[in-house]
């Protein structure tokens, strides 16, 4: 042998250059699954028959949220001929599998009857019966569901769809314990604590996954969930834009979504009506969308489809209600909205929450009894302290039951100029001064609406509350406002008895009455004076000069 070079080093060479080309299965392992359909794609385009390429292709379209790409990849293959029977037994539940991550339940109950018993069938059915609310289904799938990781997985993904979170971190939890290396059990308890309002605990736990999984779209996005509840939507749209990409494919619906709702719904009106029956909760927030723009029938429309299951969906039907009422006078929506705030601030799953103890508070409120509103708000007043809406409320809450001090500092801390210029908060206002010994800035506020279509509304406020109060000369002047608006003879009527009220509280000695009775008397004054005037100002000025009163 005359070689220089031994033939094996040719031959390791050739080896190790057939080594460095990537295989499937190197693909799959890094999860890289676009790798994986560029690797599939050119093994087709180099006019390979084999069956498996297209059933690698379906797999790893649907491992990439394409759905919908798994699913007609799955069809092509079952129109095949001489399918391999190994295929054709399991492409029956492919197909419903796909089916049912497209959200076509019937579909996928069609297609999963035409496949083999088997463990995959039994948890399909399970998620199934859940989602088309056959009771006796889900029991009978239940009761074959085995004690292992698979099936186990999907008695928790069940009871968390119920809302019966605590029984879900319980299976979670008991999986944890015997098999550590199952990250993403922490995403799944995350999430149960966020669904309990337990954010900073459901932050802690979502932690272990993240150290080790930085890029996951679904841990990145209950991380920005939690930020948003905990501080704010700009906290939390900083987090979602690291995964808010055209590169990632997967879960893009649900960023989508929450990123309108981080932004308070700005854009709600272009993005949430596609996403209406994508993601679960676009529908309720494009009807909360709709509710504040004043759209409470477009709102009702959106919920009509949907059978309350869950907090949320009766909140929303309440709040519907009531604007309903505020527009229509229809008792029967009153009724509505108590029975559906009652229903939440009474279930034992709410009963201590804070939107529970709000709904509670809610329902009270609409009944008037006050007393019970408080004793409710009270108890989460800490968790609101800079809240217009929650103030607003609390302060009307506190007027109408006679802390008007309180109410009074409650409605002056609001910020919302919406709220500010309502007139249920002028009128509260108004009347917590007036309450408060402070009618000159009730008249004040009066003087400013003068005008508006709610004026005439705040001066009889303002004029009958001062008169009982004893505060004449703001009467006084709020009368004779509305005596020039109206003439009729109720308000020259109250005039007349707040001058006379003004020169009673000079006669007693009050401090400042002189001052104030000698405006009161120049309202009774003028060329436009009533031909009445004279027999109230003749007695009550000759009284003043006996007495050294200057009027």
């Amino acid at each position: 042998m005359s070689r220089s070079k031994p033939a094996t080093d040719n031959r390791a060479g050739s080896h190790s250059a057939k080594k460095n080309f990537p295989e499937l299965e190197d693909f799959i392992l890094k999860r890289d699954y676009v790798g994986a359909i560029t690797l599939l794609e050119f093994l087709k385009h180099e006019n390979t028959d084999d069956v498996w390429v297209d059933v690698w292709m379906g797999w790893c379209w649907f491992h990439l949220g394409e759905y919908r790409r798994a699913l007609e990849q799955y069809q092509q293959l079952r129109s095949r001929e001489n399918l391999d029977s190994r295929i054709a037994d399991n492409m029956a539940i492919d197909l419903a599998v796909c089916y049912f991550y497209l959200g076509m339940y019937k579909e996928s109950q069609d297609a999963i009857e035409e496949a083999p018993k088997c463990a995959l069938k039994n948890r399909l059915q399970f998620h199934l019966a859940h989602k088309l609310g056959d009771e006796e289904s889900l029991t009978q799938a239940h009761a074959a569901l085995r004690d292992v990781p698979e099936d186990q997985l999907s008695l928790a993904a069940v009871h968390y769809l119920r809302a019966h979170y605590q029984e879900a971190i319980d299976v979670y939890k008991k999986l944890l314990l015997e098999r550590r290396t199952y990250m993403a059990l922490n995403v799944y308890v995350a999430l149960c604590y966020y669904k309990l309002d337990y954010y900073d605990v459901s932050q802690e736990v979502l932690g272990v996954y993240l150290a080790q999984h930085p890029t996951s779209t679904i841990a990145g996005n209950l991380k920005a969930c939690n930020l948003f509840r905990l501080y704010n939507g700009k906290a939390a749209e900083n987090e979602l834009k690291q995964i808010a990409s055209d590169q990632h494919t997967f879960g893009q619906d649900l960023v989508k979504h929450n990123m309108i709702v981080f932004r308070n719904g700005e854009g709600a009106l272009k993005v949430l009506p596609e996403l209406v029956d994508v993601v679960p909760e676009a529908r309720l927030n494009l009807a909360g969308v709709r509710l504040r723009r004043g759209e409470a029938l477009e709102a009702r429309e959106l919920l009509r489809p949907l059978e309350p299951s869950a907090p949320l969906h009766y909140i929303l039907q309440a709040v519907v209600a009531v604007r309903l009422y505020n527009d229509t006078g229809d008792e029967e929506q009153m009724k509505i909205a108590q029975q559906n705030f009652h229903i939440v601030g009474s279930s034992a799953s709410e009963c201590d929450t804070i939107p529970g103890r709000q709904c509670m508070a809610s329902s009270y409120f609409l009944a008037g009894q006050f007393e019970e509103v408080l004793v409710y708000l009270n108890s989460i007043k800490s968790f609101f302290v800079n809240d217009d809406t929650f103030n607003f409320n609390y302060a009307q809450a506190k007027a109408a039951t006679g802390f008007y001090r309180e109410a009074e500092e409650c409605l002056l801390a609001i910020q919302d100029e919406g709220i500010r210029n309502s007139f249920t908060y002028l009128s509260c206002l108004c009347r917590c001064h007036v309450m408060n010994k402070e009618a000159n800035l009730a008249w004040e506020i009066c003087s400013k609406a003068s005008g508006n279509p709610d004026g005439f509304a705040l001066l009889q406020l303002v004029a009958n509350d001062s008169y009982r109060m004893g505060q004449f000369l703001v009467a006084a002047k709020a009368f004779h406002a509305l005596d020039k608006l109206d003439g009729g003879p109720e308000m020259w009527e109250g005039l007349r008895g707040a001058v006379c009220g003004a020169a009673q509280a000079a006669a007693a000695g009050r401090p400042g009455a002189p001052a104030a009775l000698r405006d009161a008397l120049a309202l009774l004054r003028g060329p436009a004076a009533r031909p009445g005037a004279d027999h109230i100002l003749r007695p009550i000025t000759k009284w003043a000069q006996q007495n050294r009163i200057p009027v």
